[in-house]
């Protein structure tokens, strides 16, 4: 089976609805993500967008777009917080301390005492050369920064997403457990291959010539640990929902690995 896969952003769907759609002919998908509310999406309009990670000497400088003036806020779990203004033109520059390393960090604007938080989420993970990524609720994940040819994989337990960077309007093919499927990278060069006969587990997968063997979910606590050659986050979105994003360092596949949290 040849299936082709378009950028996530052009088709606006959800990880479930996305699955769905490449799996039509074997039967309806299970469910379908439900579209935002209007309030939603003004809150998400209102929220910061993060762009860019540059790593420093004492740490991480995050930058985007967000309201002119607005007061931009990144927090974690464990109750940091860091915030920085954004400039006339809405751009803002948050720099972070490698205390920040391992966790998932929510961007939001304060309005007043109220904070307004977006879709997106930021994670910063590694040692070296670090991985800084937006992490999308039912959706591909964004690396902001260097990686192979394969960026990320997001399964939320039924099947993954595979996705990545390439000149706009390539064809890239992208091979698993029998199943091939070539994506067209966007006008920003991003693509995204979704992969409905492997269910979220342990896979080898091959983009073009490289191989990669994705090490399928880990224990759902929002902190990012190593697993097989890349780094590994499983996160709770709500109820029984979970989503695992995992960000390969190297493109020769090895082994899999014992994991460890991030060390701090």
């Amino acid at each position: 089976m040849k299936a082709k896969a378009t950028g996530l952003q052009g088709l606006g769907l959800g990880l479930a609805a996305c699955l769905g759609l490449v799996a039509a002919g074997c039967g309806a998908p299970s469910s379908v993500q439900e579209e935002p509310t209007e309030t939603e999406q003004e809150s998400w309009a209102a929220a910061p967008h993060i762009d860019r990670v540059t790593t420093q000497r004492s740490g991480f400088l995050i930058s985007g777009q967000a309201p002119p003036g607005s007061r931009v806020v990144l927090s974690s779990a464990v109750g940091a917080a860091m915030a920085a203004g954004a400039d006339a033109r809405g751009r803002f520059e948050l720099p972070v301390g490698a205390e920040a390393v391992g966790y998932v960090l929510t961007p939001e604007i304060q309005i007043g005492q109220t904070p307004v938080p977006g879709a997106e989420r930021l994670l910063l993970a590694g040692e070296g050369a670090v991985v800084g990524a937006l992490l999308i609720d039912g959706g591909a994940s964004r690396r902001l920064t260097e990686g192979p040819s394969l960026d990320a994989v997001d399964g939320d337990g039924r099947g993954l997403l595979l996705s990545g960077r390439s000149d706009p309007g390539r064809r890239i093919e992208v091979r698993s457990e029998g199943e091939t499927v070539v994506a067209v990278a966007d006008e920003a060069g991003f693509w995204v291959a979704p992969l409905s006969r492997v269910s979220d587990r342990e896979a080898h997968i091959e983009v073009g010539d490289d191989r990669y063997i994705y090490p399928g979910p880990g224990p759902a606590t929002g902190r990012a640990e190593r697993a097989a050659q890349g780094w590994r986050v499983t996160r709770v979105l709500s109820g029984a929902a979970r989503q695992t994003s995992w960000f390969p360092d190297t493109t020769k596949a090895a082994p899999l690995t014992e994991t460890s949290l991030t060390p701090h």
